[in-house]
């Protein structure tokens, strides 16, 4: 243990998670536990020609329906992949998430959709949602308005800014929450490759 006989030499050497304490007739000490640095977020990609994806990929999605299933293919073309996320296109399909944009599942689906997650798979799970940033705050009133809250939900949004982020109310006048993944580019490692920003809670 380091003893400083000066109050402002000792504060010049301490960190923020650190305390000082003084000793008669040995000076100032710092003392604490440096807290741990929380997990980087993993980045999944994902796309409907999956040899764009890096064959490394720690984490990766795939669709399990409409003109490109992809899903069924994840486990053999990526072995590595800690994360295999799979997406449905219609609320009539069964899957992690649940993309609710034009052309695909609507803000009125969704809410039975994910109250048939919790038969047919585990209560204990936590269906998602991919969708736009500018459709978080309907899709998440028209689920709270069902008795699903917030937390019971993974959320994954699209916001292409080409810089990695999770959205929250900065990214969008109205949004309501921070995301749980975003998809921040289209264009990731210089290719036509979807990739996003997925936190921990995501994954659970």
């Amino acid at each position: 243990m380091r003893y400083y006989t000066f109050r402002k030499i000792a504060f010049a050497h301490k960190a923020a998670w650190q305390k000082l304490k003084f000793k008669a007739g040995k000076g100032y000490w710092l003392f604490g536990r440096k807290p741990k640095s929380p997990a980087p977020p993993t980045v999944m990609y994902d796309d409907v020609n999956l040899a764009l994806i890096p064959k490394d990929a720690q984490a990766v999605a795939g669709y399990v329906g409409g003109h490109w299933p992809t899903f069924s293919r994840l486990r053999a073309m990526f072995p590595g992949a800690r994360k295999r996320v799979s997406i449905a296109v219609s609320a009539s399909e069964d899957a992690d998430i649940l993309d609710v944009e034009s052309g695909d599942a609507t803000n009125d689906q969704a809410a039975a959709w994910f109250k048939r997650q919790h038969i047919q798979r585990t209560p204990a799970s936590h269906p998602g949602f991919y969708t736009s940033v500018s459709n978080v705050a309907a899709l998440t009133d028209t689920l709270s308005q069902a008795g699903i809250p917030r937390s019971s939900y993974k959320l994954w949004t699209a916001h292409y800014t080409d810089v990695a982020h999770l959205c929250s109310s900065k990214c969008y006048r109205g949004m309501p929450t921070t995301a749980d993944a975003t998809q921040y580019t289209d264009h990731a490692l210089g290719r036509s490759l979807d990739a996003s920003v997925v936190t921990p809670a995501f994954f659970s």
